[in-house]
């Protein structure tokens, strides 16, 4: 069974993104801050991390994809979410190791074509 990462500090957004990927078949991990979602990184070493760019409280997202280049070792797929459509932060974050990143709101097509196709493969 595939796994997904969710680091997202929108409780709404977190419970709709569980829902869908438990229903296509994909095991769901969130976590609320960036802090909490390296520690999972490295425990879980999901096939894909769907990160917000703008968490609330504690490291960015940036900061996030910097934590996680330099200290998990894993195979894990990074696509950011970012609530403005910005192309410095998108390569910034792709410099950083992002393979993709989406801008919000989210749709099931920007799910399905982002998240759940490198899931499936």
């Amino acid at each position: 069974m595939p796994k997904l990462l969710v680091v997202e500090d929108e409780l709404e957004v977190v419970d709709t993104l569980r829902d869908y990927f438990n229903h296509h078949g994909v095991e769901v991990v969130t976590a609320l801050t960036g802090e909490e979602g390296l520690k999972l990184l490295a425990i879980h070493n999901p096939d894909v991390v769907l990160l917000d760019m703008k968490l609330g409280a504690g490291i960015s997202g940036l900061e996030f994809l910097r934590w996680a280049k330099m200290t998990v070792k894993g195979n894990s797929q990074i696509i950011v979410v970012t609530a403005v459509d910005d192309d410095n932060v998108a390569t910034m974050a792709k410099g950083l190791g992002a393979v993709d990143y989406v801008t919000k709101p989210l749709t099931l097509q920007d799910i399905d074509r982002v998240v759940l196709s490198r899931l499936k493969k």
